[in-house]
């Protein structure tokens, strides 16, 4: 999973632009090196129902929230920050990443 600083270079240094891919809508997140990635508005689940499906995108982070320990910073189209955390028990995606080579 993306750490806290490569979700805000998402954030802070890529262009997002709504997209649908294969009938699944989303953003297609393109960086300054002119690579992409899509990434589907797949909502959440809770323990008994999947939520915001097709209209916002949930995805952790692999950065624990040091003040909450029982949180973790996520990725979402609903508006918050790269700096918002939530429970880790919340349903979110994950986005995997490959290491970036020293």
């Amino acid at each position: 999973m993306p750490v806290l600083s490569e979700v805000r270079e998402l954030t802070d240094r890529c262009n997002w632009t709504a997209d649908t891919l294969n009938g699944v809508s989303g953003y297609k997140v393109t960086g300054p090196n002119g690579n992409s990635i899509f990434l589907p508005r797949a909502g959440y689940q809770t323990s008994t129902e999947r939520l915001s499906a097709g209209h916002d995108g949930y995805y952790w982070c692999g950065s624990l929230n040091r003040s909450k320990p029982s949180s973790a910073y996520n990725l979402n189209f609903s508006g918050y920050a790269a700096e918002w955390s939530a429970n880790r028990s919340m349903g979110f995606s994950i986005r995997a990443v490959r290491p970036k080579k020293n």
